[in-house]
């Protein structure tokens, strides 16, 4: 949710303050660019602050969920931008087929 709720506000900008007349799908396809988080200033001033490892690599793993995430929305608004269409079904199996196709080959590849 915290990278849909990005994603808008950062929608917002090009939306109404650039003034370029763009609609809702491009505004979104440049939101979501800007909505990728970018952990390594954190995690720098957490090793300077001597925090724990392990609260280090959550930071970094969540970073890296929220930039697929990030990806997702990117590709789902390209394509709107190019003229696809979706219903909500479509957008909820385009999700699942982005976020479950990786991992499924990647053991596929593992296990064989």
């Amino acid at each position: 949710p915290g990278v849909a709720m990005g994603s808008f506000l950062c929608a917002l900008v090009p939306k109404y303050v650039f003034g370029y007349g763009w609609d809702w799908k491009y505004s979104m396809l440049m939101g979501s660019i800007c909505a990728a988080t970018d952990p390594v200033a954190v995690v720098g001033l957490l090793k300077a602050l001597g925090a724990s490892q392990k609260l280090s690599m959550v930071i970094a793993g969540e970073s890296l969920l929220n930039d697929g995430t990030a990806v997702v929305f990117y590709y789902l608004f390209l394509k709107l931008c190019r003229g696809a269409t979706f219903t909500a079904p479509e957008i909820v199996q385009f999700f699942a087929r982005m976020a479950l196709g990786g991992p499924a080959i990647g053991v596929a590849f593992a296990l064989a």
